[in-house]
């Protein structure tokens, strides 16, 4: 049978070819897909080529054997974005129709795994995919991201050593997506145990092991792992080993087979127990969570008030910075982008899916500007339009908070993990609903009611287009996007759709220049000829010609004076600012104070360059004068008067101005710096964020060398959000080009390494749990060829930071090792310096918790005891979530007299300080909440209810309503007391939404999902829902075995404080 065939201009060939196992009059009912490594023996060698060993070992008959054949270049043409564009190929060539079990060889489980978690994000496209898979087989496929270099290392010992390109945290991703998915599919990944010979140059050659339990472990909960006695290329081979291992690697394909349609069938009905229990342990994202919304007959509560909302249509949302206004040309284009995205008026073009084209180009070429001429003109037909900056994560997640605001998703009180945020943008997308009913049984929700919007989504400079996967949308609307990469066109669609802009010609170039500069024949003669003559010079690019004719009117220039003038090497500087070369793309100026701006600018985030930061750069760039805001405002009118920057006039919520630039006028300037000038301006611009920055950590111990920031101690204050989220895509921009930086100064180093720790502890307070793009490992890996004091106090915050974040997620073992370090190196600093701070007093704190988690009370209360002794000796002594845990640990100890003592005690201090309901933090909530469970322990149910209502309210209004994985932990709390009033309808809403919250992130909030769910299946069957509540508990009793598989998980010898038990002291 002829293969599948797929290929496009962007993407090398590939095919699904089909190879007929089946005896004669055999109906197939099996696909077994095989898909090879890089380099690897070919599939034709494999022993599933053998219908007689299908047919004796397997005691198969009836299977289709399908090889997805495809080219990954060992050249320099190689990119591992290539196996992303293949998995994104094989999902769309495979039609699951039927069970399918996938062996994959070496590299080749890469896009395997690609290709389920696109299906994953798009399962009401490709449900079916997922749902028909009956097993995996990965041979040697490496799976830990590689953020390390020896990890790094392995990857490309696997392609031989022949693959130098950066990973670009590619792996990382899939790596987080395919453990996100969560997948319910038996799994066996085997692993070799003899090396490999790799050529390391001409002659010599290193035995390596190429992959082992480490690097190729899924964490998948039906996996199993197998170590064979063979190299790393030869696992394909696996018939050849003992019998032992070959009847093992038997026994699973047999046993996954037989059973296939059980599989099957379970993981059916756990989509089932999803919609029954709200628990996306295996998450689709909000699509699902949404399909629940409207199938639980539930009403509406308080709980639950985004039901209740009307959504703001229009919602135009569009680049802040003003449009060029003289768009000229390019009329071809814009009418492919129309054809491509316009909604069609025709009946059930709804059902045809999502729209898309992208615009690809290097820079300079005009792809913004096309876009947002796309936009301006069209915007009309859509019902909202999101214009979203994407070359960087943080701007995705600030795009989509805006849109979650401004479309009315979220109020402002809730919008706080950027998550839930985008999950919740992401749902709408799906189901774009015009009107929210107001309840799920509303009868008076019409059809119209729920006709669907119209929407248009702009991805603007998404140069790295993959990491578009956690925010790309479904449904039926339009998406353009601009991006560098040609990638771009084939990446999330099964046919290519966009165009490559190239520079424009001599004739559209000289019009668009005569245009810019309202010159013609009649003004100056042979305008059309010097005008192309320019253009031709220019390279065509747009960019060039626009900031040339700025040029051109500001100095009162002919076209002739102005190619006179450019072609002069002489006269050239006179022209005060530019000359654009295509064959090298340089730019070169004259004036210093403009140049010094934009060398200040070229590692900033091009984006929002907030101008007190680069004045205050500036200022320190030119200590030899003195530099006032005179100077300032005049090298910025020269930059603007050149079309090198745009400004934003309107304050933003900081009440800050902004400029932007273009990033090719950004790699143009950079690329003219010496490494000492980068040097440089990196160190002024680290400082400059730094002390702009509202540190969370407290005042060192002693004065260091590095700066003090704008505020300290600010940990968990939410006021502090919009100044970190203002600055915090600086530091992504900083850490992008610090392998670019020479080895700079001691004092550059620890600023940066604390910039880099609490722009990654920010991430994680706005709900983050893991990679914070790589700040933490940068940080560290500044700080070990260091030494010092000032070394030891920075690193001790990175341990802190990290120690609380696996707290947090549950992950107690690795937080104790990081919190026990933490306190080491500031005990070490405490000692030396012969006083205590506020510094040892958190770590004492910190220190405590795990104490307590690990069961030993007495030296967690010591500690706590300890820490409070250190604050009241520095008089900074305020009550914080500290006496919380103290109460709850007393609590533990039986001590209720000493637990109602700290606890009233703390509640009185701090509504002295910040006033009743406060909002500093969410601490008062977490005394509330320790407070509520010491009246349950009393019997004091209604004051018990009382207090974890307050709790409640105090968490939604500082860290958001339902969606954060605190508030959720004292959703369950109340909902135990609804369900002892007999408020079960309440209750159930009240559960929903602190499951959905820890949804997000099912794999790290495992225990309470568990715990959660069996409180729900409690609900159910006191108001007689049996049949629902079953399914239910199973739920829970499957999450709890997975956590404790050795213990018993018999529903019938389960209560709720077995569950209890599965989750943190604090969270109980």
């Amino acid at each position: 049978m002829e293969g599948v065939p797929l290929s496009s201009t962007s993407t090398p060939a590939c095919s699904l070819r089909h190879v007929d196992n089946r005896q004669d009059g055999q109906q197939q009912h099996l696909d077994i897909v095989l898909i090879p490594g890089v380099d690897t023996p070919v599939v034709e060698t494999w022993p599933f080529q053998s219908t007689s060993w299908l047919s004796e070992n397997l005691h198969l008959h009836d299977t289709l054997l399908l090889i997805f054949d495809y080219c990954i270049p060992r050249t320099d043409q190689f990119s591992w974005k290539l196996f992303l564009i293949y998995g994104d190929a094989l999902l769309n060539v495979l039609d699951a129709a039927r069970p399918w079990f996938c062996v994959c060889h070496s590299l080749g489980g890469l896009i395997l795994k690609q290709a389920l978690c696109i299906a994953n994000e798009q399962i009401y496209h490709y449900g079916s995919f997922i749902n028909s898979l009956a097993g995996i087989i990965f041979l040697g496929t490496p799976h830990a991201a590689a953020n390390d270099l020896e990890t790094f290392l392995k990857y490309q010992a696997i392609l031989k050593g022949t693959a130098k390109k950066s990973i670009d945290h590619m792996l990382s991703r899939l790596t987080a997506r395919f453990e996100g998915m969560y997948i319910r599919t038996p799994m066996l990944s085997i692993t070799e145990s003899k090396e490999t010979r790799i050529r390391r140059g001409r002659i010599l050659r290193k035995m390596q092991l190429l992959t082992d339990k480490a690097l190729c472990e899924t964490h998948a909960p039906m996996e199993r792992n197998l170590c064979l006695p063979l190299e790393h290329a030869r696992l394909c081979h696996f018939d050849d080993v003992t019998s032992e291992s070959r009847l093992s690697i038997y026994y699973f394909i047999s046993q996954t087979l037989e059973n296939v349609d059980a599989i099957i069938s379970d993981r059916l009905h756990a989509m089932e127990f999803q919609y029954a229990a709200m628990t996306s342990y295996s998450p689709t994202e909000s699509e699902l969570l949404e399909e629940e919304r409207r199938r639980e007959s539930v009403h509406a509560t308080e709980g639950s008030s985004q039901l209740k909302r009307l959504l703001s249509l229009p919602c135009i949302i569009l680049d802040s910075y003003s449009p060029n206004r003289v768009f000229y040309l390019r009329e071809d284009i814009l009418q492919k982008i129309s054809e491509a995205l316009l909604p069609q008026e025709v009946e059930g073009t709804s059902k045809l899916g999502l729209r898309q084209f992208t615009l690809c180009g290097m820079g300079g070429m005009g792809k913004t500007e096309i876009a947002l001429e796309f936009t301006l003109r069209n915007k009309s037909f859509f019902d909202a339009v999101f214009w979203v900056r994407a070359d960087e994560t943080s701007k995705l997640d600030d795009s989509y908070q805006e849109i979650s605001l401004r479309l009315g998703l979220e109020d402002p009180s809730e919008c706080k993990s950027h998550v839930v945020t985008r999950s919740l943008v992401k749902g709408w997308l799906s189901t774009p609903q015009k009107k929210v009913p107001a309840s799920l049984g509303d009868d008076e929700s019409t059809a119209s009611s729920l006709d669907e919007a119209k929407w248009l989504i702009v991805f603007d400079n998404a140069d790295n287009p993959q990491i578009l996967g956690d925010y790309w949308p479904m449904g039926t609307g339009s998406v353009l996007i601009t991006s560098r990469d040609p990638i771009a066109k084939r990446l999330f669609t099964a046919k290519a759709s966009g165009i490559d802009l190239g520079p424009l010609s001599d004739e559209d170039g000289g019009t668009l220049l005569m245009k810019l500069t309202a010159v013609d024949d009649g003004i100056e003669d042979g305008a059309k000829s010097l005008a192309r003559c320019i253009s031709r010079q220019l390279g065509g690019l747009p960019l060039a010609i626009s900031q040339m004719a700025g040029i051109i009117q500001r100095q009162d220039l002919s076209l002739s004076e102005f190619l006179a003038l450019y072609e002069d090497e002489k006269e050239h500087p006179g022209l005060h600012s530019t000359r654009f070369d295509l064959s090298n793309n340089t730019y070169t100026y004259n004036i210093a104070t403009s140049r010094g701006l934009l060398k200040i600018m070229s590692l900033m985030d091009p984006d929002n360059i907030q101008e007190n930061i680069l004045y205050e750069a500036a200022t320190q760039l030119s200590p030899d004068y003195t530099y006032t805001n005179k100077v300032y405002r005049a090298a910025r009118t020269e930059l603007l008067q050149s079309s090198l920057t745009k400004r934003d006039k309107q304050l933003n919520e900081l009440s800050e101005h902004r400029l932007s630039m273009h990033r090719l006028v950004q790699d143009v300037v950079r690329a003219k710096m010496a490494p000492q000038e980068i040097m440089n301006i990196f160190g002024i611009l680290v400082v400059c964020l730094w002390v702009s920055w509202p540190s969370a950590m407290p005042k060192p111990s002693k004065p260091l060398c590095i700066n003090l920031p704008k505020a300290s101690n600010k940990r968990l204050e939410v006021s502090r959000w919009p100044l970190c989220a203002a600055l915090y895509p600086h530091i992504v921009s900083l850490k992008q080009v610090w392998p670019q930086v020479p080895p700079s100064s001691t004092s550059t180093k620890l600023h940066f390494a604390a910039l880099l720790n609490d722009g990654a502890w920010y991430q994680s307070e706005r709900g983050q749990t893991r990679h914070f793009d790589g700040f933490f490992e940068l940080a560290q890996s500044i700080c070990r060829d260091l030494e010092g004091d000032d070394r030891d106090a920075i690193l001790s915050d990175i341990h802190f930071c990290l120690g609380a974040i696996a707290a947090d997620t549950n992950n107690h073992e690795t937080s104790r090792l990081h919190k026990e370090e933490s306190f080491r190196l500031q005990k070490s600093i405490s000692d030396s310096l012969g006083t205590v701070d506020d510094r040892l007093a958190l770590c004492y704190s910190e220190l405590a918790i795990s104490r307590i988690q690990d069961g030993r009370l007495e030296e967690g209360v010591a500690a706590l005891l300890r820490e409070k002794e250190i604050r009241i000796s520095l008089g900074t002594y305020v009550p914080l979530s500290r006496e919380a845990n103290l109460g709850l640990v007393y609590m533990l100890q039986g001590k209720l007299d000493a637990a109602e003592f700290i606890l009233r005690e703390s509640l009185i201090t701090r509504e002295r300080l910040y006033g009743k309901n406060d909002k500093e933090s969410f601490r008062t909530g977490r005394i509330f909440y320790a407070l509520g469970n010491l009246r349950s322990l009393q019997g004091r149910d209604n004051e018990a209810y009382s207090c974890h209502k307050q709790a409640y309210q105090q968490f939604r209004d500082t860290i958001g309503i339902h969606h954060h994985h605190r508030t959720a932990d004292v959703g369950h709390k109340v909902a135990e007391h609804l369900i002892r009033f007999g408020k079960h309808d309440e209750a159930i809403s009240m559960i929903n939404d602190a499951l959905q919250a820890w949804s997000y992130d099912a794999n790290v909030y495992k225990p309470e999902l568990a715990r959660t769910t069996f409180l729900k299946a409690t609900a159910l069957y006191q108001i007689g829902r049996t049949s629902k509540a079953n399914v239910v508990i199973k739920v829970a009793c499957r999450l709890r075995r997975e956590l404790l598989p050795d213990a018993c998980n018999d529903a019938t010898n389960l209560s709720m404080d077995d569950f209890d038990e599965l989750v943190s002291f604090w969270s109980r």
